[in-house]
């Protein structure tokens, strides 16, 4: 079962159903759609329904957390995994066929794969310079140190043993998979496995393509940092990154005359841990009281 939450996103979800509808008819498996639409107008419902082998699913409790947790509660018992994959990303050829078939070649219960970013022309060349979207990347085989909802398998069985849920108290705040998928693995001694060519492309939206928007993600990334580490020493390790990181961002400007994402990054993760322990959080899903 492959699980899309989305939110007024009709048409980079159509373009996603494209794809996965495409790549479900080139595998030798049972493979269902479930699109969960998180907005309380039901603005996916039309794109769904051009689509006849995939099921829409409301939720209209606000928030990434809940409709995660409807798709989970979309699967069926002959469901043997649950692919969780986002509204605005568009898998590479053979993406479905590489997850399964390492899944099963591994014999992993979690699988997750490299997130790539999809850019147009309009995004800003100091961006793309900068290195602000280049993900992680690892060896196939490997073990990842922490597992997202953006591009990855969950084998169900081990799941319905533990009854984990994701933490809607922190769908606002954004972590809810990270938080989950350290739950998951903590309650059972789970297979985790990184997957290199189960390669997923996320679309840099023009939206998120500008200097606040990037600080302030990095800003919630130490945010989330922060929630695992002792008090003192996220308050130690957040100054510590401010100290390392706002010289480093000066030399960036002197030796490259741009910004990069690796001074950035350690600056506003610094920020991040420190406004945790203070009790101060971005609140990046935030909505208005008409939904948006």
């Amino acid at each position: 079962m492959i699980s899309i939450a989305t939110f007024r996103r009709p048409n980079l979800l159509e373009q996603l159903l494209d794809v996965c509808t495409a790549q479900i008819a080139e595998v030798d498996a049972a493979v269902r759609i479930v699109v969960v639409d998180n907005d309380p107008l039901g603005s996916a419902k039309d794109v769904v329904s051009r689509f006849q082998s995939v099921q829409y699913a409301m939720e209209p409790s606000p928030g990434i957390a809940a409709a995660r947790n409807r798709g989970l509660d979309a699967a069926r018992i002959d469901d043997d995994a649950i692919i969780f994959i986002d509204d605005d990303e568009v898998p590479a050829d053979a993406w479905l066929r590489t997850m399964l078939e390492f899944a099963d070649t591994h014999d992993a219960d979690i699988v997750t794969g490299p997130v790539e970013p999809l850019m147009t022309d309009a995004v800003p060349r100091w961006i793309v310079s900068g290195g602000f979207w280049r993900r992680q990347n690892s060896p196939s085989g490997s073990v990842p140190a922490s597992v997202a909802t953006n591009n990855t398998l969950l084998r169900l069985a081990p799941w319905r043993e533990s009854g984990i849920r994701f933490s809607e108290a922190l769908s606002m705040k954004g972590g809810s998979d990270t938080e989950f998928f350290r739950a998951v693995r903590a309650a059972s001694p789970l297979r985790v496995s990184w997957c290199a060519e189960a390669v997923v492309r996320e679309h840099v939206l023009a939206e998120r393509a500008n200097a606040r928007w990037l600080f302030r993600r990095a800003i919630r990334i130490g945010n989330i940092n922060a929630r695992y580490r002792k008090r003192p020493q996220a308050l130690l390790g957040g100054i510590a990154r401010i100290g390392v990181g706002l010289p480093f961002i000066a030399l960036d400007f002197i030796v490259r005359r741009q910004l990069m994402a690796r001074s950035w990054n350690m600056l506003a993760h610094g920020v991040g841990m420190v406004g945790n322990v203070l009790n101060v959080d971005v609140i990046e899903y935030r909505r208005k009281k008409n939904g948006v």
